[in-house]
C-alpha cells in the first residue's frame, strides 16, 4: 500500500497560511507592512488583471507566502519572485517549489537587468503587492522596469490609487500622478477590502494596471528636466506656477525666468500644477532643458 503524498500548502486558507508560520517561527510585522491575501477571488482577479496568455514571463515583486505567485505560474511561461523577507523565501520553496524562481532581494536596489535578463525584453509582465510605508519609492523603482515590462499590475493603498489615477484639475493629482500617468496608462481594476487580508491591515487597497506607453512620451534625455519641473510644480502647493518653480532650489529660476518659461510654453503663469496634463509638463521641461542648455 503506497503512503499519500504531502500536500504542498495552501497560502491562500488562512488556516494553512498560520500552520505555515508556526513551523517557520515567522510572526507578521506590521510595521513592514507585513499582511497577506487570503482572498481567492481576488487573486484571480490579479492574475485576470495581467492578461497572460501563455507565454509572457512575470516578475512578482513582494511575493510573500506565495498566494498569487502559485496561481501566476499555473498560466505564466515563467515566474520570477522577489521577496526581501528570508522566512518568507523558505516559506515560499515549499509553497511554490519549482513553479518560481525565487529571488531574495531588496526591490529598492536590485538589479532589475540582472534579475530580467535581455530575452523577453518588452514582453514581462509585473505584479506588484507594495508595502503602504515605502509605495513612493517602491513605484519609481518598479517605473525602472519599464524597458523589459509592458504591463504592470499593481496593489496599493486605494487612498494612493486615488492618487496616481488623479486626471488633471483633480485636488488628488500629486507629483507620482504626473510621473507615472507619462510612462504609463494608468487605470483602475477594482478595490480589494481590508477583510481580504491576514492579519487585516488598517484601510482598504485596490488593483491598478499600468500599461508601458509605447513609443514613449518621456525620452531618457529629458526625464531629468521633466523630473524636476514635476518635483518643484508641486513643491508648495499653494503657490501659483510661477512661483512654485522660482522657489524650487531644484529649479535655479529667478521669478522673471520662470515667468518666460511658463509664457514660452503657453502655460498662464497663475495656474497651479495639478491642472496640468502631462503634455504640459513635457513642454516645461523641453523649454527647461533648452534655457539650462544656454551660456548664462
Amino acid at each position: 500500500m503506497s503512503k499519500d503524498l504531502p500536500r504542498t500548502p495552501d497560502p491562500i486558507l488562512p488556516t494553512q497560511l498560520r500552520a505555515l508560520f508556526r513551523r517557520h517561527g515567522f510572526r507578521p510585522r506590521r510595521r513592514l507592512g507585513q499582511t497577506f491575501l487570503v482572498d481567492r477571488n481576488i487573486v484571480r482577479k490579479i492574475v485576470e488583471a495581467a492578461q497572460l496568455a501563455g507565454q509572457e514571463p512575470v516578475l512578482e515583486v513582494g511575493a510573500g507566502a506565495g498566494a498569487v505567485t502559485a496561481a501566476l505560474a499555473a498560466t505564466a511561461r515563467r515566474v520570477v519572485a522577489i521577496e526581501v523577507d528570508p522566512t518568507l523565501v523558505a516559506i515560499l520553496h515549499e509553497t511554490v517549489g519549482d513553479g518560481a524562481t525565487v529571488v531574495c532581494a531588496d526591490m529598492l536596489e536590485v538589479d532589475w537587468g540582472q534579475v530580467l535578463g535581455s530575452e523577453f525584453k518588452g514582453q514581462w509582465r509585473v505584479v506588484a503587492n507594495l508595502p503602504y510605508a515605502i509605495t513612493g519609492p517602491a513605484l519609481l523603482r518598479l517605473a525602472e522596469t519599464r524597458e523589459w515590462a509592458e504591463r504592470m499590475v499593481i496593489m496599493v493603498q486605494a487612498e494612493v490609487a486615488e492618487r496616481l489615477a488623479a486626471p488633471p484639475g483633480t485636488r488628488t493629482r500629486g507629483t507620482l500622478s504626473v510621473i507615472l500617468q507619462t510612462l504609463f496608462e494608468v487605470e483602475i481594476v477594482t478595490s480589494v477590502s481590508r477583510t481580504c487580508f491576514w492579519p487585516r491591515p488598517r484601510v482598504d487597497s485596490t488593483i491598478l494596471t499600468l500599461n508601458v506607453r509605447r513609443p514613449a512620451l518621456l525620452s531618457a534625455s529629458l526625464e531629468p528636466a521633466f523630473r524636476r519641473v514635476v518635483r518643484a510644480a508641486f513643491g508648495v502647493r499653494r503657490k501659483t506656477l510661477s512661483n512654485a518653480l522660482a522657489h524650487a532650489s531644484v529649479m535655479d529660476l529667478s521669478k522673471s525666468e520662470a515667468k518666460r518659461l511658463l509664457s514660452q510654453c503657453g502655460i498662464d503663469q497663475a495656474r497651479r500644477a495639478e491642472t496640468l496634463s502631462e503634455a504640459e509638463f513635457l513642454r516645461l521641461a523641453s523649454a527647461l532643458a533648452q534655457l539650462q542648455d544656454r551660456p548664462r
